[in-house]
């Protein structure tokens, strides 16, 4: 194949495998299970859930509330997509929020009135993008405005792009601070504002069962694991997120609507009784390409099913990936990954970039290829900020430490490692009837044999 066709044929591989999933699309053309049935599907359990559901309206209570828990890169956004479309199919009206739009993500200290502003506006600007933009005569910004005063002023609306077309959404919680802290003080003074949020919710609903004849309504609020703190704000991020999912998770709920909240997989780790606030709490695990390691193994044993199916996730995105790979260099890759999506196509699209650059003869069949090697240096390369505390931790979960919260001997000293290791996929969770931890070949390497930087 001449070098013009190689170039082209490692462009498409590079771009078929994006960076981040889109949220609120369909995905079944390119959705691959990583579950071996129904019985051990997260996704299928919650959907079985939210069918079985009680009709909460008539018991004159709020919906239901469901933690949804997986780590960044894991394919939490895919598989919720995939929730969508099936409740769609069941005759469930269901909605996408992505809460990036509304909220600073790099914002240590988020507070549940940030939280419910930011589900409702994503629920009516879903809505309005779905019936019509004039569906609601007045958002959630503009009567929580009214009731905070006239001083408090709202941004102009921005047009953002949605699988449904633009739609205009006002972002006052990312881009107004006053407003959020005019929000949060009135929260903490009053119940008014939970009063007209639960107002808002319940005609929203009433709007959307009449519009399309479904009687039970959910929405996702997603993006939330990718909440980050600063280095040394990450007792500041925990006290937040222990205040909104922990402590008061009852106000999560509102009326008529169910709700499904993703949330950072270390809740679980630090928090264990955090399942307790919640109708149901599921964790979405990494695709599982190891064994669980039996006590005094040095090593995973590799998981065949796993592999294969992290091998067919490239299949149903870029079919003529062999071309490109040889198959045990892709099963390769996907063992590095430990099963976690995002650290796969990066693997494989700086593989493809690298080859491009040099020029590497297709298809690439040898562990040893130079764009390979170059494509794991560099992935390692993030591993050089690890702090001693962080090793300690990585050593525990290498060694098949399953209940982090026992291990903790100063949650200050402690919780900015738990934090890292797992917002940067160090430490991955998998499943075997219950959770366990494991630590990704790919990290694993550079642990066991620190690697010279030079």
């Amino acid at each position: 194949m001449s070098a013009p066709a190689n170039d082209t044929l490692l462009k498409t591989l590079y771009n078929a495998l994006p960076e981040s999933a889109q949220g609120g699309v369909d995905v079944s053309a390119i959705h691959v299970n990583r579950s071996p049935d129904d019985e051990h599907d997260p996704v299928a359990t919650l959907r079985r859930y939210i069918q079985w559901q009680p009709d909460y309206d008539s018991l004159g209570l709020p919906g239901a509330n469901y933690l949804f828990s997986g780590l960044r890169g894991v394919g939490k956004t895919t598989e919720l997509n995939r929730l969508i479309t099936e409740l769609r199919s069941d005759g469930i009206a269901a909605y996408y929020c992505d809460v990036s739009r509304y909220l600073n993500l790099n914002d240590p200290q988020v507070r549940l009135s940030d939280l419910l502003m930011a589900a409702l506006a994503g629920l009516a600007d879903a809505v309005r993008a779905e019936l019509g933009r004039d569906t609601l005569s007045e958002s959630i910004w503009q009567r929580v405005a009214r009731l905070l005063g006239s001083e408090v002023q709202l941004k102009p609306t921005v047009e953002v792009a949605l699988p449904s077309g633009a739609v205009s959404i006002e972002a006052s919680l990312r881009d107004n601070p006053s407003f959020r802290q005019r929000l949060a003080e009135f929260a903490q003074q009053s119940s008014d504002f939970y009063r007209e949020a639960e107002a808002f919710a319940r005609q929203v609903t009433r709007l959307i069962r009449e519009r399309t004849d479904c009687h039970t309504i959910v929405l996702v609020v997603d993006s939330l694991e990718r909440l980050s703190a600063p280095s040394g704000e990450e007792s500041t991020l925990f006290d937040s997120l222990k205040q909104i999912f922990f402590n008061d998770p009852a106000r999560l709920r509102l009326p008529g609507l169910s709700l499904v909240y993703s949330a950072p997989p270390y809740l679980h780790a630090i928090l264990p009784g955090v399942n307790g606030g919640f109708t149901q709490c599921l964790s979405l695990p990494n695709f599982k390409v190891i064994e669980r390691p039996s006590p005094g193994a040095r090593d995973p044993v590799h998981h065949a099913p796993g592999i294969a199916r992290m091998v067919e996730i490239v299949e149903r995105r870029f079919a003529r990936w062999r071309e490109v790979l040889a198959p045990p260099v892709l099963e390769h890759l996907a063992c590095l990954s430990g099963g976690n999506v995002r650290r796969y196509f990066a693997l494989i699209r700086t593989l493809a970039m690298k080859a491009a650059l040099a020029g590497t003869a297709l298809p690439i069949s040898t562990l040893d290829a130079e764009p390979l090697r170059a494509a794991i240096a560099e992935a390692g390369l993030p591993l050089q900020w690890l702090t001693a505390r962080d090793r300690h931790w990585l050593g525990l979960f290498m060694d098949g430490s399953n209940t982090p919260a026992s291990h903790i001997e100063d949650l200050a000293t402690d919780l900015p490692s738990i934090i890292r290791l797992f917002d940067h996929s160090l430490v991955l969770d998998y499943r075997n009837g219950e959770s366990w931890y494991q630590v990704p070949a790919l990290v694993r390497q550079w642990i066991v044999e620190p690697h010279d930087p030079d």
